[in-house]
């Protein structure tokens, strides 16, 4: 799809922000809003009047005891602790929301400023793919106050970016050809690590690339976490030193101070020419001696939190091989190590800050034997790989691993109320890992109640955007509004979501009734297609078909 505006990718990130551009015809370019660099720290301070300050003017201003990784508090669903600004008496509180649309809004000026065209363009961003429909929404929704016209549709996942940005690298950067088979993005940034297993094959209309996502999962961390466990270690140091943080004026202070050291000594020992390096605490304490640290001590560090993230590696084979519908016995497969999964792999794909520790690459090269380990080689860092997948042509030919939108169930009552129950949020994981620890044959997302009904009532099954419009769905190509159901007051309803594209729904007629879907689409503001639904029959066969004779007949029966 040729776009005849520019496209503006917005890669908001727990430690660093980015933007990228790609105007009419041409091709992707990072926007640089650093100062000496393309990106710019995602840091907040205050001056000693209160006013706001962000990126290197933040970091100038008030150091390591600057707000960082705000975005971090839609991730957990917190506040923003209150910050000091210097010199100032009293502390600054403002909530997460109002930080956020301050800081893009800086983002944007910044960008406009290095004559981005931002003016009548179409915006993306990008988001942990953890994140469920009311956080995308929030971020769309304090996006737009921010000056940047996005819908929730334009709001994609990290590593599903970054796996875009790469196919497009190798076919038209580097002139090789795009990735046969399935690739494994493994995206680790400041707060985030987020797994995404991709199929690239070529449509069999037009012969253009159609990315596959059979699986996106994520966890709340990531870099911080690392810099906080190697913070405790210098701390450690200075006690052996004799310098316990406790006895000094102010321990808040330093131990944010030592938090930043560690910071630059995780990037400095990413540095595989370099097994020591040393860094001062700053921030005035010219009295403490260097801190040293060594990539033995890193290593160390870092083992447990690398040994989780490939558990979650793990989990995300797992779903793989559950969504191609080709599932082996669950009981084997909670079993399964992740060398043998690995076989599934032909390209890991590093992105992300933290990937750049040596110990990462290492790890899947062992582990992942047959597979070609890289970070995207047409791009100068892997920190780019997202803003740079934000701004791809075929984001349009995404199929997702799961619905984008919510499913919920509507009828009327007795006196023509309105009821609703919500059967599936947009973007909720279909499963939970300790699901297939509990070897459960159908992994699924299980909706099970008794709706408020004193007679038999007819209902609906709906879709809902994210932004609360109504989709369709197709089914034995025809266009319908909702699947209707029937409820009784004395059967329970029961409503399934399976993992490889299966929705069974038991209402009140005697037999469930089945369909698949083979894509989930993906949603974007005004150009949502409708659902296309195969019905399929006893065992799993697609039945001959049926045309519909009224509003409320069961097409599928």
């Amino acid at each position: 799809m040729q776009h005849d505006k520019p496209l503006i990718g917005i890669d908001f990130g727990t430690a660093t922000t980015l933007v990228s551009q790609r105007l009419p015809g041409g091709v992707p370019e990072i926007v640089p809003i650093g100062h000496g660099t393309a990106w710019m720290p995602s840091v907040i301070a205050a001056s000693g009047s209160g006013e706001l300050l962000f990126g290197e003017g933040a970091e100038a201003a008030a150091g390591a005891t600057a707000l960082r990784s705000v975005k971090q508090c839609i991730t957990l669903g917190m506040e923003p602790a209150a910050f000091r600004p210097s010199g100032a008496a009293r502390s600054l509180r403002h909530t997460a929301d109002s930080l956020i649309e301050q800081l893009l809004k800086h983002v944007l000026l910044r960008a406009r400023a290095v004559e981005a065209d931002t003016e009548n363009a179409v915006f993306r961003l990008a988001c942990p793919a953890i994140w469920d429909g009311p956080r995308r929404r929030r971020l769309a929704t304090i996006a737009r106050s921010a000056g940047i016209p996005v819908a929730v549709g334009d709001i994609v996942d990290e590593p599903v970016a970054a796996g875009l940005a790469w196919s497009d690298g190798l076919y038209y950067d580097l002139g090789e050809d795009r990735p046969d088979g399935t690739t494994l993005v493994f995206d680790y940034g400041g707060g985030t690590l987020d797994i995404a297993v991709v199929e690239v094959a070529e449509s069999l209309e037009d012969g253009a690339p159609e990315l596959t996502v059979l699986s996106a999962r994520g966890v709340a961390r990531a870099g911080d976490t690392l810099d906080r466990r190697i913070a405790q270690d210098l701390e450690k140091d200075l006690e052996a030193m004799g310098v316990e943080v406790d006895r000094t004026g102010d321990p808040a202070t330093l131990r944010s101070l030592l938090v930043a050291a560690a910071r630059r000594l995780k990037v400095l020992l990413s540095d595989t020419r370099y097994d020591e390096q040393a860094v001062p605490v700053g921030g005035g304490y010219t009295d403490l001696p260097l801190l040293t640290y060594t990539r033995d001590r890193l290593e160390a560090a870092f083992w447990p939190q690398l040994t989780e993230a490939l558990e979650h590696v793990r989990a995300a084979l797992c779903e793989a091989r559950l969504r191609r519908r080709t599932t082996p016995d669950i009981e084997r497969l909670a079993r399964m190590p992740i060398q043998e999964l690995a076989a599934d792999v032909d390209h890991v794909l590093l992105a992300g800050g933290m990937s750049q520790v040596p110990l990462v690459r290492e790890a899947f090269e062992e582990r992942f034997p047959g597979a070609r380990v890289e970070f995207d080689r047409s791009l100068e860092s892997p920190e780019q790989s997202v803003v740079t997948g934000l701004v791809v042509d075929n984001y349009h030919r995404l199929n997702l691993p799961r619905p984008g939108f919510d499913l919920v169930l509507e009828w009327e009552d007795t006196h023509g109320r309105p009821h609703r129950e919500l059967l599936y949020p947009a973007f909720e994981p279909l499963y939970t890992w300790d699901q297939v620890m509990r070897r459960e044959r159908h992994l699924a997302h299980h909706w099970r109640g008794t709706p408020d009904v004193e007679w038999v009532t007819r209902a609906r099954i709906r879709a809902l955007a994210v932004d609360g419009e109504p989709m369709d769905f197709s089914v034995e190509g025809r266009t319908v509004p909702h699947l209707p159901v029937e409820l009784h007051p004395s059967t329970r309803f029961s409503f399934s979501l399976r993992l490889n594209g299966e929705i069974v729904v038991q209402d009140a007629t005697p037999r469930p009734m089945t369909f698949r879907v083979d894509a989930w689409p993906v949603l974007r503001a005004g150009e949502q297609g409708a659902i296309s639904l195969t019905r399929m029959g006893a065992g799993g066969k697609v039945p001959q078909p049926r045309s519909f004779t009224d509003e409320y007949s069961h097409p599928w029966q």
